[in-house]
């Protein structure tokens, strides 16, 4: 075997084992660019996505207070007319063991 057959038969394979590195460096640093790219837009939907529940959170808590006020609020007034009829009706059985 000469030299230069020597040369090639080691220098082929190493500059190809080279290139392939160097072709997989570039393809995980454009994989990773684009990985962060997804990143960041998910990250910025998320946001929206979050403020959005956020409003429609606070919208349905303020709903739901301004219920729960109307419903103190009929509660009172029935509890308010059912102790009138208590009223009512204590005084109707006085008379009724009067007479």
């Amino acid at each position: 075997m000469t030299d230069t057959q020597l040369y090639l038969a080691v220098g082929i394979p190493t500059i190809a084992l080279v290139l392939g590195m160097i072709l997989n460096g570039l393809l995980f640093n454009a994989l990773s660019a684009r990985m962060t790219t997804l990143e960041n837009a998910l990250f910025g939907r998320m946001t929206t996505l979050d403020t959005a529940v956020s409003g429609r959170m606070s919208s349905l808590e303020a709903r739901m207070l301004a219920l729960e006020t109307s419903m103190n609020t009929r509660f009172d007034l029935i509890m308010g007319r059912l102790s009138d009829l208590g009223t009512r009706l204590g005084v109707l059985e006085d008379r009724s063991k009067r007479a």
